[in-house]
């Protein structure tokens, strides 16, 4: 009986962690002991400002707890999946769960979070408009496509995974020093609160909200809809294409530098996909236009991208089982 018992209280837990609360309370984010465990550091303009999230360890605690907790897994991705068609109220890669008061200034309702849960509707869109986006995709892909089999598809960045990945922190007062208007913007949604109530990256669509600039001082349009599409068929149509433009003088300094797949993110080059997939950058755009935000399509060979977890900063968009895949529609008739 004993065993039966701690079976069902490890399946009450799991239960908790997945449906929770409709809306987190503050006090639910993990607490860290101590204000010493939260740095400072200085910028180059002197200020007082935050180290880069991987080297602080206050949110390195942060992580350890949420992680022994069980309310995000060793990617820091929250539980649940797709096969189980939900998942965990979403919190950033060091346990950081979103509240209120960010669903208000990201313009987010608790519907559009149901359906990103539930694996219904990345952000920034309706189920509708997701299963049309999905079906036309695959229109642009392969026609009739006699062997999906031969494409797979996944979403990724902040619309599928509600936080950018650990590239992207989030924002602090002294970076946004020199731009009043985000400034205030952020000071509104943040208030007071310290580090430790604070995500440590970037939610989806906030430098849009906040009203950022970028490097170039050019606002910062809405998080893009990254769609990974992986098929060898297409790496070799792209190739051919990619061959055919060469020889024809047809590619810039920057596509030969870079390379037939990128020498960073290991994707195959744009230009050569632009032009051996007409359809598919058709869809891009008549898609953008629909939603009001870059759709940004990425081809790699069927493996995926590369596993680079253990290398650098340990970004990497290699397969994992939390992955949020596009099926192929189902036909009718």
């Amino acid at each position: 009986m004993s065993r039966q018992r701690q079976k069902l209280g490890v399946l009450a837990v799991a239960a908790l962690i997945l449906l929770g609360p409709s809306v987190p309370s503050a006090a639910s984010v993990p607490s860290v002991a101590g204000a010493a465990s939260w740095s400072v550091g200085k910028n180059v303009q002197g200020r007082a400002a935050a180290p880069a999230v991987d080297e602080d360890p206050g949110f390195a605690k942060r992580r350890q707890e949420a992680q022994a907790k069980g309310l995000i897994d060793s990617d820091g991705r929250v539980p649940g999946s797709q096969r189980l068609g939900l998942r965990a109220w979403p919190r950033d890669d060091t346990g950081y769960r979103v509240q209120e008061r960010d669903l208000a200034f990201l313009g987010l309702t608790r519907r559009q979070v149901d359906w990103w849960r539930r694996f219904q509707a990345p952000l920034g869109t309706t189920p509708r408009q997701f299963k049309d986006m999905s079906s036309s995709l695959y229109r642009a892909l392969c026609g009739g496509c006699e062997r999906p089999e031969e494409y797979d598809v996944r979403l990724q960045g902040s619309w599928a995974f509600f936080f950018s990945g650990r590239h992207k922190d989030f924002p602090t007062e002294q970076e946004l020093a020199g731009q009043p208007v985000a400034l205030e913007r952020f000071r509104e949604w943040m208030g007071a609160a310290p580090p430790a109530e604070r995500p440590a990256r970037r939610p989806f669509d906030s430098l849009y909200r906040l009203g950022a600039l970028d490097e170039k001082g050019m606002p910062v349009g809405p998080s893009d809809g990254d769609f990974h599409l992986s098929s060898d068929v297409m790496v070799e149509t792209a190739r051919r294409k990619w061959d055919e433009l060469k020889n024809a003088g047809k590619l810039s300094e920057a596509d030969l530098r870079t390379g037939f797949f990128h020498q960073k993110y290991h994707f195959v080059n744009r230009t050569a996909v632009r032009e051996a997939f007409p359809d598919l950058a058709r869809w891009a755009t008549v898609w953008k236009e629909r939603l009001g935000r870059a759709v940004a399509p990425s081809v790699f060979p069927s493996a995926g991208p590369p596993d680079k977890s253990q290398v650098g900063n340990g970004v990497s968009t290699h397969y994992r089982d939390s992955d949020w895949v596009v099926p192929f529609p189902v036909r009718r008739g």
